[in-house]
């Protein structure tokens, strides 16, 4: 690079390796930096003194002396020359700094546009994990296993929306200018800076809000544009078309976060609604009297779908067995 860059300002490059060099200069960043600074390096020493410049003053000034005894009326015209010829040669040098610069400034303001251009990005967590994303305005958010959050590079000038398949936490950056908006299948959460939890996993029916810190608008996506304000300690529960609020005082419902999966009462059949979702697997429950049975216990999120199972055997017995192929588990 720097050998093609040091022949071209000294005129020995081939109209090939010209060609080549434009090239370069016009799509890589590093070339079109180097090429600049060469060129404004030549621009500058070339009103330096050389170590020739005594030389050539000496012989320069007997010529003069020489011409003057025999064409003193030419004496106007030859200094006009030499200025005319200086100042063609400082507006040639400007001229291609000016160029070049235009040509960079140009691309800068093309590639600013570029960036202007919003992007998505998407982040999933995998099957019995879970992942904490700060965004760009410092809202942080919680993911829960088996759940996707899709974002912008950039949020728009009037809000902050992103969109939501499972479970996450968001601690929103407070913004009364730019509200903070969460959309996900059935339901969309609207809020200016507080800390709520949204279950919304694509394809379920269960679609809630838990708001713990802060105020929050929940509102229908559907057509009926159902919509209700949550307070601290209030969930909003989309059941059919329309939402109901219930209160709630048990934080356990949070333990996600901490890795830990926590089930207060709550019947089998539901709890296993939970475990296939947050560990990917499907699990067939071929005992009655198990279904109904409500369980109270918390789980390592780490330590899996078996650990969390052979648990459950210890509360109410049953057997199961796994198809690693299928990926299904049978209750019996």
């Amino acid at each position: 690079m720097h050998d093609l860059i040091n022949r071209y300002f000294d005129g020995r490059l081939t109209e090939e390796e010209k060609q080549e060099l434009f090239s370069q200069v016009q799509t890589n960043k590093v070339w079109e930096k180097e090429f600049v600074a060469m060129q404004n390096l030549y621009g500058l020493t070339s009103w330096l003194p050389s170590e020739t410049d005594n030389i050539n003053a000496i012989e320069q000034l007997l010529t003069f002396k020489q011409a003057r005894k025999s064409q003193e009326n030419q004496k106007k015209k030859t200094i006009y020359r030499h200025w005319m010829g200086y100042a063609a040669a400082v507006f040639a040098t400007l001229l291609t700094t000016w160029s070049m610069f235009s040509f960079i400034l140009g691309k800068d303001a093309a590639s600013t546009e570029k960036m202007a251009e919003v992007t998505y990005e998407e982040f999933t967590a995998p099957a019995g994990q879970r992942a904490l994303l700060r965004l760009q305005d410092g809202t942080t958010v919680w993911l829960n296993a088996r759940t996707t959050l899709r974002y912008p590079n950039q949020f728009s000038k009037t809000e902050r929306k992103v969109e939501l398949d499972g479970e996450a936490f968001f601690e929103v950056r407070e913004n009364p200018e730019h509200p903070f908006i969460v959309c996900t299948e059935k339901i969309s959460v609207k809020v200016t800076g507080t800390k709520f939890n949204v279950f919304a996993y694509e394809g379920r029916d269960e679609f809630s809000a838990s708001l713990t810190e802060g105020s929050v608008v929940v509102y229908s996506t559907g057509n009926n544009k159902d919509s209700l304000v949550l307070q601290p300690n209030e969930r909003g529960v989309l059941e059919g078309n329309h939402f109901r609020k219930e209160a709630f005082t048990n934080m356990n419902f949070l333990l996600w976060k901490e890795g830990i999966y926590a089930f207060d009462d709550v019947p089998f059949r539901d709890m296993v609604k939970k475990l296939e979702l947050y560990y990917d697997v499907e699990i067939l429950v071929n005992n009655k009297d198990l279904e109904d049975f409500r369980f109270s216990s918390k789980f390592r999120q780490r330590d899996g779908i078996e650990s969390v199972l052979k648990t459950l055997t210890n509360i109410k017995h049953f057997t199961y067995t796994k198809n690693d192929v299928d990926n299904v588990i049978t209750i019996r």
